[in-house]
Order: structure tokens, then sequence, then C-alpha cells
């Protein structure tokens, strides 16, 4: 695939560094030539410096070759119109990244095929939505929901007291309603086997039934937990939408903000909540708002230091359930360590949405695991693939390294065992790490 990509900042330097791994042939635009000598040392790429929105810098691109265009520059105006040219260059897909909240409410603008926009991102709008499904199950460390919502997948880190630490796998108990899809350890990424053991800080990405949560936390040591309120750190376009979701949710929410003018305009967007002006770093006003009777503490200033300090002091003080927004993608695993709690990047989960959308095809999702580590693809077996349908699972030469984590047949969620066989129409859900994946496409063609 040969793919274009306008704007070297932090989300298009993931996509090119992610495709480029990939073994696409890939060339980044980007105005800035100090920037655009660093991508250049650092991927296998091509790189030209200049305006992506300029059809003489596009020609020079080779666009009427191209299979991708991604427009995320720092300006959503250049991004419209770099896919508005690339569209009548005959690009067949094409990817916007747009931040203003005026074009990103106006779905019906961004959907007008003559604005040649095939996927419009908003990176605020997805960092809240992430953080919204997180905050449904706050012990988790990642949530992935498959099968139209019926499966689903979190990642729960083992901490010193569990009494799992040092078992096999196989010998995990009440496995008929769970699989252990991925350890993610020491950042690295680990498609188990049943001899594989539990260490302390291992984070378990864990397939079940939505209906099991429970149930499978129980047997694994953990303790399912209710969000009911939030106090939310910082008062900005990632907080209007995360408010958003929360209140439509019926959850108690409070907003710290410092600029009294940003706190009159989100008290004029939304509709409950309540809104105070101070500092969030202020342990006096902190403790007076009651923060350590707050199920959920969300730091989304736009200083990542402000976001970390303010999580380590808000677990002093008692607070519960901490999350971070960090835009150094590349800080996460060492502020992770630190143990604030959850980090989100904005930049990473973007890249992520933009990546899942270049993949699809063939795959109804996919979601990307541990910065590319590894991936999990929801797809459905067909009568073609031979290689899988009408076989017992334990007779499949499945690739080492890759796990089926689930099977969803006629509205029926079935967590599989070896002796399970695949049958055409099957939704399966598999798990494979980032050097599997093209053996993974391969038993799927």
């Amino acid at each position: 695939m040969n793919a274009l990509i306008l704007g070297a900042g932090k989300v298009g330097y993931s996509i090119a560094s992610l495709l480029s791994k990939e073994r696409h042939n890939v060339t980044v635009v980007e105005p800035n030539p100090d920037r655009a000598r660093v991508v250049e040392d650092a991927l296998d790429v091509r790189v030209v410096v200049g305006n992506g929105a300029c059809s003489e810098i596009i020609n020079k691109c080779n666009i009427k070759s191209t299979d991708l265009l991604v427009a995320v520059t720092a300006h959503d105006e250049v991004n419209m119109l770099a896919c508005l040219l690339a569209k009548q260059a005959g690009v067949p897909k094409t990817v916007a990244r747009i931040r203003n909240p005026e074009y990103a409410m106006d779905e019906n603008l961004l959907k007008n095929p003559s604005l040649g926009i095939d996927l419009a991102i908003n990176p605020e709008k997805v960092t809240a939505k992430e953080i919204s499904q997180l905050l449904h199950y706050p012990e988790a460390m990642d949530v992935n929901y498959y099968a139209d919502g019926k499966l689903l997948m979190l990642g729960l880190q083992v901490q010193k007291d569990n009494p799992i630490i040092g078992k096999l796998v196989k010998e995990l108990p009440g496995t008929k309603d769970y699989v252990i899809a991925a350890i993610l350890r020491q950042n690295k990424v680990v498609i188990p086997r049943g001899d594989d053991v539990i260490g302390e800080n291992d984070q378990l990405l864990i397939m079940m039934k939505k209906e099991k949560v429970k149930d499978v936390e129980g047997y694994l040591g953990f303790t399912h937990r209710k969000i009911e309120s939030c106090m939310i750190l910082g008062g900005n376009r990632l907080t209007y939408y995360l408010a958003q979701y929360l209140l439509e949710e019926e959850l108690d929410v409070k907003i710290i903000e410092p600029n009294y003018e940003e706190c009159k305009k989100l008290s004029g967007l939304l509709d409950g909540g309540i809104i105070l002006n101070g500092d969030v770093g202020d342990i006096d006003l902190l403790r007076d708002e009651g923060i350590s009777d707050i199920d959920a503490l969300i730091a989304l200033t736009d200083d990542d230091k402000l976001n970390v300090l303010t999580c380590l002091l808000a677990k002093q003080l008692g607070a519960k359930n901490p999350v971070a927004q960090i835009r150094r993608s590349d800080y996460m695993p060492l502020i992770q360590q630190v143990g604030i709690g959850i980090c989100v990047s904005p930049q990473q989960l973007t890249a992520e949405a933009i990546l899942k959308f270049v993949r699809k095809g063939k795959y109804l999702s996919i979601s990307i695991i541990e910065n590319g580590g590894a991936e999990a693809y929801e797809v459905v077996l067909t009568e073609k693939m031979t290689k899988l349908v009408n076989k017992k699972i334990m007779d499949i030469r499945f690739p080492k390294g890759a796990i089926i984590g689930s099977i969803f047949r006629e509205d029926e969620a079935i967590i599989p065992s070896g002796s399970d066989v695949l049958l055409a129409g099957d939704r399966l859900v598999v798990f494979t790490s980032a050097e599997r994946i093209g053996k993974i496409d391969a038993i799927f063609s």
C-alpha cells in the first residue's frame, strides 16, 4: 500500500512508524524542516518538506498512485482541503483529524461526500470515549468490547497480594468462563500457553462474557468497583466531551479549572455538573471538595507533569481510581511504573483509531494492544476459510503467538476450548503478537 501522511507531529509520526514496520510505502509531508529531518533519520519513510494542502506538493508525492491519505496537520482546514484534493485525484481512502468542536459537532457536514473525507476523527472525543469506558470497569487498565458489546476484554494488573501469583495458566480456576488472551509483562506481550506462570505486576488481558465479569474477577482475585462520582481537574475540550458522556450516564461530575473564562464557557455548554474556579493543585480546595469521597479523579490539564503530580497528590489525599492525560505517549510506560493509576494519550488513541480504519477490510474490528505489540481481530468465518471451518480448535495449526479468545455463534457468546468445532458464520476474536500478524492474515484469506 502507498500511504501519504500530512503532518509529522506525534500522531503522524506514530502512524508512519507503524505502517512502515508493516512494509508499506510511506511518504510524510511536513512543513518544518527540523521536524522533517527527525522523521527521516528515525523511520524508513520518504519525507517531503512542504505544505500538504498545496497541490504542487501533493502532486510531487505521486498522489495518483496513493492508496491512503492521512491528514493530521495542526490545522483542521488544511486537513479538510487535503482530503478534498486527494479524492479529486482518485485516492481510495482519506482520513482527516478534526479538532474544532464546531466542525466535529456537525456530523452531516463531515459526512458530506463532496468534502472527500472517509474518516473524520476528533482526538478529544476519542479520548473521552476511552476514559468513559474505562470508568465502567475502574479496576481495569484496558477495556475493549466485541460482538456488539456482548463480549468484553479487560486488562487487569496482578497486585502483590493476589493469590494467583506463581500459578500456571492451566491451574487457574474457572477457566470455562474466560480466556487469558495475552499477558503484558515489562513492556512485552506474551500470548500465553498453559505452562506460563502468572507474575506480580503482570497485566492480564482477559476475554469473557459481559455478564460474567464479577464471577471471573472473583476467580482471579480482582474486585469489581462501581463509579458514581468523578472529579475532573482542568477544563478544556477533552473535559467538555468527557463530562457530556458522564452526565449522560447520570454520574455526579465536579470540574475544577483555574481560568475563569473557561469555567464560564463550560458552564454554558454543559447541562449539569458543578464547575469550580480554582487551582487544581490547591490541597485545601481538593479536601474541601471531598476528594477522598470521590470515586474517580481525572487529571486532564494540558500539562503532563501537572497531571502526574496532581494524581500523586490526590492519591495521598485519599482519591480513588486516578486517571491522567499524558500527551507524550513515549513517557507512558515510565509514568505507569510510578503507580498513579491509568494513563491515556490522545495522540496514541488517535493513531490507533486511524490504523483500525486503515486495516479494517475483512475484519469487523481491530484492537491495538501495547503500542502495536499485539492486536485483536474480530472476523466472521466463511466457507472459503478451509483451514478453519468444520475443524476442532485443537486440530488447527494455529501459529504460536496467536490464540482464539472467543466465538460468537447465533447470538451466543462461547469461551472456546480445544474441542470446540468452528463453523461458517462464526464470529471469532483472535489475539496475535505483532510478529504473527502476517500469518494470521494468511489464515483468514
